[in-house]
């Protein structure tokens, strides 16, 4: 059982949360008209991490399920719901970078994908979160999630303090493959979406065997209403679908797609420097995009702000349902494997540039091959942290 599962409930839920939810979103509206008044497009982003927390806790996207429950269960549905989202995701990209847009993720290709991938793998299982499902379940309530939240942000700047090496050893020395650039836009769309469609059937094999005598409920009548939006869960293929919209709008809005793990880098500076009195004077830092958003400021960072917002826009979903609870951990064990997990996930992160949303999911959606050898890697670190899980905290 994942240690996200080992936790203890302490139910503050009235008969209806939603009084609550209504408070939180007008919050969330003022929040917004006063950022929108910046007029650096932090409105903007405020906006898009609010949805993208919201249908994320809705649907209960979760990328350590896509990658633990093959190995497991032999259950496939997230992960498959994860692929159709890669192939939304993908032809979305394609469409911006042919209308004119620059290729939105697309770094070299080395080791240090495969490294990282590892170690954020092996993380997420341990931590029973990735670093979306970290802040949607930071923002219902689970304070385990806030504990390996603090050891991500100590992982990735001590990922930050070793880039110079890292850059030194493989990112500088490792291609750039994008996939149009070697074989053209057409072949390279055909190929991918013909290898996610091969992917898609081996886990739809995978569980038939796990699960031979299953059939699906028939589906009976069903009347949607407009509660259901915030009543009810989505099935994860929705979730990935409208999770894959809001990532190719975001990066039409704003030039940038989502992004989680960068701004992490930015906190641990930022904690640094109050400790230390000055900011870290290492590599990372010094390169001139880190040094632009180190001198904004918290509360006027991008990459933060759409943080912030993911996380509330999970509270406000999860409050709207009657879902919010305080969770505290049951068991002992389970805080060292989260903190643990933590600090992996935020130093592979920063050593691949990016973590299971901007190396992985952005990277094979850009048509990059740096995305699936951190893909690679995720799955082998899903694999043993599901190993360590098993063998020593369950």
């Amino acid at each position: 059982m994942a240690p996200d599962t080992q936790l203890a409930h302490i139910n503050l839920k009235p008969k209806s949360q939603e009084p609550y939810a209504l408070i939180l979103a007008l919050a969330a509206a003022a929040i917004f008209w006063r950022l929108q008044g910046q007029g650096i497009g932090l409105g903007t982003m405020w906006l898009f991490g609010l949805a993208l927390g919201y249908v994320l806790q809705r649907s209960r996207f979760c990328f350590v399920a896509c990658f633990r429950d093959p190995f497991i269960t032999g259950n496939t549905s997230l992960s498959r719901a994860v692929v159709l989202a890669l192939a939304v995701a993908t032809a979305g990209m394609a469409l911006l970078a042919l209308a004119g847009g620059s290729p939105v993720e697309v770094y070299p290709a080395g080791w240090h994908n495969l490294a990282g991938g590892l170690l954020f793998g092996t993380g997420m299982v341990l931590a029973g979160g990735c670093a979306s499902g970290t802040l949607m379940r930071a923002g219902e309530g689970h304070l385990l999630q806030w504990l390996a939240l603090a050891a991500f942000i100590m992982g990735s700047l001590w990922g930050a303090h070793d880039f110079g090496w890292w850059q030194q050893v493989s990112l500088s020395c490792s291609p750039v493959l994008f996939l149009p650039r070697l074989l053209g836009w057409g072949p390279a769309l055909v190929l991918q979406l013909l290898i996610l469609g091969l992917i898609y059937h081996g886990l739809w094999r995978i569980e038939k065997q796990a699960f031979p005598d299953f059939s699906p409920p028939g589906k009976g009548r069903y009347a949607f209403k407009l509660r259901h939006l915030w009543s009810r869960p989505w099935p994860y293929w929705a979730g990935g679908v409208v999770l894959a919209v809001l990532d190719v709008a975001l990066a039409w809005c704003t030039g940038r797609p989502w992004g989680i793990t960068t701004a992490f880098s930015y906190w641990g500076a930022w904690l640094w420097q109050a400790f230390t009195g000055h900011p870290p004077g290492w590599y990372y830092y010094s390169l001139p995009e880190h040094t632009r958003a180190l001198g904004l400021g918290f509360l006027a960072e991008p990459g933060t702000i759409l943080n912030l917002g993911t996380i509330w826009g999970a509270g406000l979903s999860a409050l709207a349902a009657s879902e919010f609870r305080l969770h505290l951990p049951r068991r002992w064990q389970v805080v060292p494997a989260a903190l643990a997990g933590g600090i992996m996930m935020g130093y592979g992160a920063r050593i691949a540039m990016g973590c299971n949303i901007g190396a992985f999911f952005n990277g094979i959606a850009s048509l990059s091959l740096h995305g699936w050898l951190f893909g690679l890697g995720l799955a082998g670190g899903a694999y043993l942290g599901g190993k360590l899980l098993l063998r020593f905290l369950v």
